[in-house]
């Protein structure tokens, strides 16, 4: 939580944090997110130990920066025109222009920097103003930052917009069974009214439209894989494909609130008219993975714990996993969750790769996703709910959504 910013960086040695929100990137910047609440408002966050956090900012964005509560500055301030002047030289005069920010706020020490930005540009910069500036020690992290730390638990008003993005998402997911439900069963396609086959395609427009309605996005795509595609966990999906029965539909959604604001992760496993004997153990089994761990999770524990308990609940049945086998292409082949947030996958893991001795820390949300994979078999399940581990150390599901294979289907006679 933001509240943790100050414990943070003094655990870290850092005086100051720097996050940069070059314009045009708000959307694709979660550490600037983080700050001024996916607003427009191209500019610069400065935070100094110990003190409230600065947004740097220009006067076209001024309204929108007074909702982001932090204390203002404008850049307006330092006249980069008369900058220019002094320096031609356009790398030389942004530094300049960054060293009097610097100086006159009282940035100085070790300062971190974070936010989304053009690597080689900004390298130049910090490279060149670390030299002209007396007492700056840049800082980069390359693990565990320290906003990613913070981000890992959420405050109050960020779990109401999950629970709000989770609804919706449920939602959206609720009217595609509905709109599979219209249709009629013809051979082993479903069908719509007009008696055209209907496809993954027409499935996916409606996922957009829906989504649209409820203000989200969803700007890495959406899953909806049959048969052997939904074998292989990112395999989208064929939208030539038209719906087949008793073939398995891996359907995972992970929609944010539109312009760059907070994820959910939710994924299903349909199967339209019925389920072939072999698809509905192996859904058993992945929804027996699912209710043993979710009943077994404990505030505070560590993480690989859990990934480890699926793996042996897997391999006890038949199954190859990955805490066994390494690469592995079948059986399951994953791991159990990850941090949600801000970004889809947050830096809090569950892998049975390597351990960092993560733990499930109050107030963090993360999804949990066991599955079994069999592409050479035509089939593949996964189900997956986003949960949230509350300040006095209760799971909460943010997805509430049932579990259940078969979609019913009428048959045209």
């Amino acid at each position: 939580m933001k509240s943790d910013l100050d414990r943070l960086m003094a655990e870290r040695n850092l005086d100051a944090i720097v996050v940069e929100g070059p314009d045009g990137l708000e959307s694709a910047n979660p550490d600037y997110n983080y700050f001024v609440g996916g607003r427009h408002i191209p500019g610069l966050v400065i935070k100094k130990r110990g003190e409230p956090a600065m947004l740097l900012h220009g006067p076209w964005e001024q309204n929108e920066a007074e909702q982001t509560g932090l204390a203002l500055v404008s850049l307006n301030r330092w006249n980069m025109r008369d900058i220019l002047q002094e320096f031609p030289d356009r790398l030389e005069a942004r530094v300049e222009h960054r060293r009097r920010i610097f100086a006159e706020l009282g940035v100085r020490g070790r300062v971190g920097i974070y936010g989304t930005v053009k690597a080689g540009p900004f390298f130049a910069l910090m490279a060149r103003l670390a030299q002209r500036l007396d007492g700056l020690e840049i800082v980069a992290e390359l693990d565990r930052d320290l906003i990613s730390m913070a981000r890992l638990t959420k405050d109050s008003d960020e779990i109401e917009r999950m629970r709000v993005v989770g609804r919706k998402t449920c939602e959206v997911v609720q009217a595609v069974i509905d709109f599979i439900k219209a249709g009629r069963a013809k051979g082993d396609m479903v069908v719509g009214v007009d008696g055209r086959p209907l496809t993954i395609g027409d499935v996916r427009q409606v996922i957009g439209r829906e989504l649209a309605a409820r203000g989200l996005e969803a700007p890495a795509g959406t899953i909806f894989a049959q048969g052997r595609d939904a074998g292989l966990p990112h395999a989208r999906g064929d939208d030539e494909m038209p719906l087949r029965l008793g073939q398995a539909i891996v359907f995972d959604i992970f929609p944010r609130e539109a312009g760059g604001g907070y994820y959910h992760d939710m994924t299903r496993t349909f199967a339209i008219g019925y389920a072939p004997p072999e698809l509905q153990q192996a859904y058993d089994e992945v929804l027996g993975a699912f209710n043993m761990v979710t009943a077994e999770f404990e505030a505070g524990a560590p993480t690989r714990v859990y990934q480890d308990m699926v793996c042996a609940y897997f391999e006890a049945r038949g199954h190859d996993t990955i805490g066994r086998t390494y690469p592995i292409e079948e059986g399951y082949i994953h791991s159990l969750g990850h941090g949600l947030g801000l970004e889809i996958h947050e830096d809090l893991s569950f892998s049975s790769l390597v351990d960092r001795g993560d733990t499930i820390a109050p107030g963090s949300v993360f999804s949990v996703e066991p599955g079994l994979y069999y592409p050479d078999r035509g089939f593949g399940v996964r189900l997956e709910d986003t949960y949230y581990c509350t300040p006095d150390g209760r799971f909460e599901s943010l997805t509430p959504f049932p579990m259940e294979l078969v979609i019913p289907l009428n048959v045209e006679r």
